[in-house]
């Protein structure tokens, strides 16, 4: 299955506007939604909530981690914790 990202608004309507695709015309396609405010808000939130715990053990918090790293800092923690 080909797949296509793009980015675009939905009107307070409900309208969701897409480009010209003709290559799509009468094809079933699949459609996927995923707000991008959440997704941020999201992180952002995982970032602090990270930062606070850091905090919390006296190690120096970072706002440019990656998804991997906090995954890995928090399985240290966990680890640590039920050791």
């Amino acid at each position: 299955m080909q797949t296509y990202q793009i980015d675009t608004l939905i009107s307070k309507s409900g309208v969701i506007k897409l480009p010209q695709l003709p290559y799509l015309y009468n094809k079933k396609v699949k459609l996927i939604i995923i707000s991008s405010d959440d997704t941020d808000t999201e992180l952002k939130q995982r970032r602090q909530a990270m930062e606070r715990l850091l905090q919390s053990q006296n190690a120096i918090p970072a706002s440019h981690w990656t998804d991997e790293e906090i995954e890995q800092i928090r399985y240290q923690c966990l680890q640590e914790k039920y050791q």
